[in-house]
């Protein structure tokens, strides 16, 4: 494919225009989907298999024993769980024009904007693999006539009854309430994560918490909407919806060691300047990223997909 080059007809020099001198913020999804990962680091020279060990309960030990006898012992069952790490990455080319001639810190400029890239690349493949856990659960109690349903508080609480019954444990603690202050209480919970476009579906449930209501800020993620029962919630316009005609809304519900990410260590941030970026006239540098990393699901029964619509 063609190089693809930062110039000036990409970044204009505005010299002969009026220049305002604040850079205008541009539109940024909230980076949620990672946040609740049991999170290692493969150190390197050792390979690129990570591998997660999971140890089943032993057998409850009902039967009476006999005296002056010892049971039959019991071994431990173990799962292996592999993820194989891969390389992510991308970078921008700028010209020696733009340097030149623009007000702007243009390289500097690219370097936040290739963090944010960053950060969205991997919100997007976390949430594409949440997505596809085998447990789901259609919401049904809701009035739009779709299948599934917009989101209640009776599908909220059957997804967290079954979650408990899988014994999963909650992620978030309890945030006790302030008798002076007439706040109630927010419960320990599991976290769920909504499209941005149906939030208003999530305060329609009953007994919603929006954040503003909570006894305290102590914890409160900064993409926290608000708790429905036993599950808070975070937005993000990068949550994952459907292409249908109706677009399906996959929330996942997620408790503690439900899925798991690998890195090699920190991300590594490569800038090649105007004299080392390989041009023999110096007439380009660049800005790049690159970060080896994977994730997979470390155990289904740990997190559901409530699949919704929206409110008709």
């Amino acid at each position: 494919m063609p190089d693809v080059i930062t110039t000036s007809t990409q970044v204009p020099a505005g010299l002969d225009t009026f220049y305002d001198r604040v850079i205008l913020r541009s539109a940024y999804p909230k980076i949620v989907h990672a946040k609740f990962a049991q999170e290692a680091t493969l150190d390197e020279k050792n390979g690129t298999i990570y591998k997660w060990h999971r140890y089943d309960d032993l057998t409850d030990a009902t039967t009476p024993l006999p005296e002056g006898t010892d049971p039959d012992a019991q071994a431990l069952s173990n799962v292996s769980l592999t993820a194989q790490v891969a390389w992510y990455g991308t970078y921008t080319k700028i010209t020696d024009v733009v340097d030149m001639t623009n007000q702007d810190p243009v390289l500097t400029i690219a370097a936040d904007k290739l963090g944010r890239n960053e950060g969205k690349t991997f919100d997007t493949l976390t949430r594409d693999i949440l997505a596809a856990t085998a447990s789901m659960v259609n919401a049904s109690s809701g009035v739009n006539g779709n299948t599934p349903t917009e989101i209640t508080r009776t599908d909220v609480d059957t997804v967290v009854e079954t979650l408990l019954d899988n014994d999963a444990d909650f992620m978030a603690p309890m945030i006790m309430a302030k008798a002076a202050d007439g706040t109630l209480p927010v419960r320990a919970a599991f976290w769920g994560i909504i499209k941005s476009t149906i939030v208003m579906d999530l305060e329609g449930c009953v007994g919603f918490i929006g954040v503003q209501g909570y006894p305290s800020a102590q914890g409160v993620d900064d993409a926290e909407w608000g708790s429905v029962g036993n599950v808070r919630f975070l937005q993000s316009s990068n949550a994952k919806a459907t292409a249908d005609v109706t677009p399906i809304y996959p929330i996942p519900i997620i408790g503690k060691d439900a899925y798991g990410t690998v890195n090699l260590g920190k991300t590594k941030n490569v800038v090649k300047g105007f004299d080392t970026a390989g041009s023999p006239l110096n007439r380009y540098a660049t800005s790049g990223w690159i970060n080896p990393w994977a994730c997979r699901i470390l155990n289904d029964l740990f997190m559901i997909q409530l699949r919704v619509t929206a409110a008709a």
